[in-house]
């Protein structure tokens, strides 16, 4: 390379299927070349006439990410210490870039800096109106109906919450406050009192229901992650009118399901084991369903290019699908979760020992008017796991459902 005008940063080089270079990248008026640590001939070099794109993204600090494709459709992507200094160099000699196009906003704007004069810049408001052309009044109207909704979505959880944390004497008063007036949390302490009595230790029960549900939502995301990328990005006989059965399946509830389900358990003998919880979670349609939907989505151009570079199939679902259905699979979670930590199973699993959390809470409740209280508590800590699970990603499971809709 010329020795005219050279910059070099440090960094690493990631290629499309996850490999990772350590080394340095040197432009110069001519070309850039990426040299990995300790090997004298470049590993990526390219001419200025062969880019068809760069972009940059500060990480902070001087490190900025520079993206580069070539004409050929290759990619690559450094994360370089000096990285917007690099960047600028490349930008400054690569002659036959693409003109960007420029609005009549824009050149005035230039032209105004160039003269010197202050630029007006609008004023931001606190709340932004989507809508311009709607009243004020319809603003309002909408701002009071979705908080009627909201109190009314809300209500039930406060009253629960509120109930575990009432004493014995407010639990039965009528009309019942929402919230106590002397707040205690004698009720968790009687229900671990309670559930500490029991032959089987509290925490054999939790240990059951936690295994049940990590088993079970692992292998139901695998199996319908994997089954969903075969359906979304392949063609083959028979793969619409199976798409089409699992869609059919989702009409049906756990009810209707519950006796095929006991017989086919009862046929492979594990009735009373983990088992008769698991498998059928492996096959719960729902996760296939939003999965496929979501990888639809995806360019299939993506999986082309990690094709080409030399990705098998594994690599390319594991690094370059699965990363980008993200909020897809937080979804299927929750989804598993919910039902695995709700399921009682009592039809299913009859030693003791083996049975779950929810089983156990649900005798305690089933133990008549004394243990109100009780009762309220061991609810809070049913519906508390799905309900914090769905806080911390809630963000990316409306994501997954305003992309899963059916399509044509």
């Amino acid at each position: 390379m010329s020795e005219i005008s050279k910059v070099r940063s440090n960094g690493t080089l990631r290629l499309i299927d996850g490999k990772k270079y350590r080394g340095y990248l040197e432009a110069d008026e001519t070309g850039a070349a990426f040299y990995q640590k300790g090997q004298a001939e470049p590993f990526v070099q390219w001419n200025y006439t062969r880019l068809h794109r760069m972009d940059n993204v500060r990480l902070g600090g001087t490190t900025t990410q520079v993206t580069v494709i070539l004409k050929d459709d290759s990619r690559y992507i450094f994360q370089l210490d000096q990285g917007l200094k690099v960047y600028n160099h490349m930008d400054k000699h690569w002659l036959d870039k693409p003109v960007t196009s420029r609005t009549r906003g824009d050149e005035l704007h230039r032209l105004a800096e160039l003269r010197g004069e202050k630029i007006q810049v609008p004023k931001k408001h606190l709340i932004t109106r989507r809508h311009p052309n709607r009243s004020i009044g319809g603003d309002i109207g909408i701002y009071l109906l979705l908080i009627l909704f909201g109190v009314a979505m809300v209500f039930p959880l406060v009253f629960l919450i509120g109930s575990s944390l009432k004493p014995l004497d407010e639990l039965f008063r009528f009309p019942p406050p929402v919230w106590p007036s002397h707040p205690t949390m004698d009720n968790f302490s009687d229900l671990f009192v309670t559930m500490g009595q029991s032959y089987v230790p509290f925490s054999r029960y939790l240990v059951n229901t936690v295994f049940i549900t990590v088993v079970g939502t692992f292998g139901h995301l695998v199996i319908a992650s994997m089954a969903a990328f075969v359906l979304a990005k392949y063609e083959f006989p028979g793969g619409k009118a199976f798409f089409a059965i699992v869609t059919t399946c989702l009409m049906f509830s756990g009810y209707v399901t519950g006796i095929p389900n006991y017989l086919i358990m009862s046929r492979l003998g594990m009735i009373d084991t983990y088992w008769a919880l698991i498998l059928p979670a492996f096959a719960a349609p729902i996760g296939l369903f939003l999965m496929k939907q979501f990888m639809e989505g995806l360019p299939t151009a993506l999986i082309e290019a990690a094709t080409i570079d030399g990705a098998n199939q594994f690599r390319i679902f594991w690094s370059i699908v699965m990363p980008n259905v993200k909020p897809a699979w937080l979804t299927v979670i929750i989804f598993s979760v919910q039902g695995l930590w709700n399921n009682s199973a009592a039809t299913v699993i009859y030693s003791e020992a083996k049975k779950t959390l929810v089983y156990a809470l649900q005798q305690i409740q089933a133990s008549g008017i004394a243990r109100t209280g009780q009762m309220a508590a061991a609810n809070v800590i049913i519906v508390s796991v799905p309900i914090l699970i769905f806080i911390f990603s809630q963000s990316r499971i409306l994501e997954t459902m305003a992309s899963s809709g059916i399509k044509d």
